[in-house]
């Protein structure tokens, strides 16, 4: 995992583009496995690069346990 960075997640969006609703979830999930969790700034952008609503990929973060918004304490 990397500490988040602009230039990563958007290699990572190219990568994966078109974003579509039947590739958010993977997507996401690589998202995740980079930096840790989802940044909530993504979210927005993944809307817009999209054409979906924000509250609808909420719903796809929020609907699985194992999505984070946010990076876990590394002890």
């Amino acid at each position: 995992m990397q500490k988040f960075n602009i230039q990563a997640y958007q290699d990572l969006v190219r990568e994966n583009s078109p974003i579509t609703q039947e590739n958010l979830f993977i997507l996401l999930g690589k998202i995740q496995d980079t930096f840790g969790y989802v940044p909530k700034e993504s979210v927005r952008d993944l809307a817009v690069k999209s054409g979906l609503a924000e509250a609808r990929i909420y719903g796809a973060l929020t609907s699985y346990k194992d999505f984070k918004f946010q990076m876990e304490d590394q002890d």
